[in-house]
């Protein structure tokens, strides 16, 4: 079934690049590319827009970005977008040598591995919508005992806007060879230029703890609301839902709904600041374990165009759990449902600074989340970053890493409240322009993955060490105007 999968996928792909293919024409240039990844991907070289396709850009006019504090993005810098509507389309090709591919324990056995991946970015501009459609489709190929995967991601956006108020609609939907962990598959919204999809990572599953068994099925719906009652201040309204499915792995599915409202208000050109609240209900369709958060938290942003992007917001979060507690020993016996309340403290945070050649990121999360597939509600702490720098003409490398930790929180007949997991990953890449429109790049990553317990209730999981060499090549055609 997974092979009929992926080859119906491919025939998608293909048609797809045949109809755009017919229509391609060059223009401009582009260089080698980066891009920032709060979770890496190996199977990628970078892929950031260069100097060059930014002043082809800006010759163009720029949109300014204007995602509110307590809205479902984050602050980004002011990139500038053809104000034209455009398509473009993206290959890869990446072979991989990797040291640990059932994450088992500190296994050194390299297995090889091969992956490919195309697909499209899509934007349609008009007086006031906004449309951007980013597609993604390929496979990986043999990476143990025969088994091949497809890969599948659509990321959908828009935003209809009017003198004084904006709807916004989201929709990001993923299906990946790997449950949870994306160290080595192409999932990030950065992997396409069009980053008018992106979310904030409070509104999508939680991804930070790793297990490379089993497949994972994912999506996650937003729609908001924008007010503006004065040129300085807005209000926010929203509503997410979000479901995560897991296959051939013994992990927690997760239903996640979130409503929030906030106040937005601009101290002066680059400076914001916003108060909200969120509500936060996470259910478990194979485990009864539902949890409810009431949070509040004051945000802060400043955004300088094209330089600086800076947002902090930090709070409190009333947490209740309803938790199924057995009494009696006899399997007749009904268990009683005990109500718990804990108050935790909320952050989040993340900066994006841009200067000449360089590009840094980093950002910062702590709170409530579901637990990854293995928990049964988890605080966890996550920590990532990245450096890109254009090192000549033709090179560019890039730097990441991060640290996560994930805590149990509420003690269940199957899970201890002391459980947790430790993950750190890093990597570099180093890519080098072939011609305008391809690349090739080399890239290493290195994850750690530890655990106080070896097996608990419905999500297992090791410590293990695990290394990938990737080798490959990418493309991006130029953008081609539409209308």
């Amino acid at each position: 079934m997974r092979i009929l999968g992926l080859k119906i996928s491919f025939l998608l792909l293909i048609t797809l690049l045949g109809i755009r293919a017919g229509h391609a024409q060059a223009s401009g240039d582009d260089s080698a590319v980066s891009s920032f990844q709060p979770v890496p991907s190996s199977l990628v070289a970078p892929l950031f827009t260069s100097d060059t396709n930014k002043a082809r850009a800006a010759s163009e006019g720029s949109v300014s970005n204007s995602q509110p504090l307590a809205g479902a993005q984050e602050l980004s810098l002011d990139n500038p977008e053809l104000r034209r509507s455009y398509a473009q389309l993206f290959f890869n090709l990446t072979s991989t040598l990797d040291t640990n591919p059932l994450g088992v324990g500190n296994s050194l056995h390299a297995v090889p591995w091969g992956s490919f991946y195309g697909g499209a970015d899509l934007h349609l501009s008009s007086h006031r919508s906004d449309l951007s459609v980013n597609y993604l489709g390929g496979g990986v190929l043999s990476r143990y005992s025969n088994e091949d995967a497809p890969i599948q991601q659509l990321m959908l956006g828009e935003k209809v806007t009017w003198r004084r108020a904006a709807i916004s609609l989201f929709d990001q939907f993923g299906y990946f060879p790997e449950a949870v962990s994306r160290v080595n598959l192409p999932a990030s919204p950065d992997l396409t230029s069009n980053r008018q999809t992106s979310l904030q990572p409070v509104f999508l599953p939680n991804q930070s703890i790793a297990t490379t068994l089993g497949q994972e099925l994912n999506n996650t719906f937003v729609g908001e609301l924008d007010v503006n009652p004065t040129l300085r201040s807005s209000l926010t309204f929203l509503g997410s839902y979000s479901v995560a499915r897991f296959f051939q792995a013994d992990l927690l599915d997760l239903n996640d709904a979130i409503l929030q409202a906030g106040f937005n208000h601009q101290l002066t050109r680059n400076n914001n600041v916003a108060v909200l609240y969120r509500f936060t209900g996470f259910r478990f369709t194979n485990f009864y374990q539902p949890m409810d958060g009431h949070e509040v938290q004051l945000a802060f942003g400043r955004r300088i165009a094209g330089r600086l992007a800076f947002q902090l917001s930090a709070g409190a979060e009333l947490a209740i759990f309803h938790t199924a507690m057995v009494t009696d020993s006899s399997a007749s016996a009904a268990p009683n449902i005990a109500v718990l309340r804990r108050i935790y403290g909320t952050a989040d945070s993340a900066i994006t600074y841009e200067v000449r050649r360089t590009a840094l990121k980093l950002g910062y999360d702590h709170g409530l989340t579901d637990g990854a597939g293995f928990l049964a509600g988890a605080i966890t702490d996550q920590i990532y970053g990245s450096a890109d720098h254009q090192l000549s003409r033709t090179f560019t490398g890039e730097l990441i890493g991060g640290y996560a930790i994930n805590r149990g929180v509420i003690a269940t007949p199957t899970q201890a409240t002391n459980q947790l997991y430790r993950n750190w990953f890093a990597g570099a890449t180093i890519s080098h322009a072939l011609g305008r429109k391809a690349s090739v790049f080399l890239s290493y990553q290195l994850q750690r993955q530890a655990t106080n317990f070896v097996c608990g209730g419905l999500g297992c999981g090791n410590d293990f060490t695990r290394q990938l060499i990737s080798v490959g090549v990418m493309g991006r055609s130029q953008p081609r105007p539409i209308g």
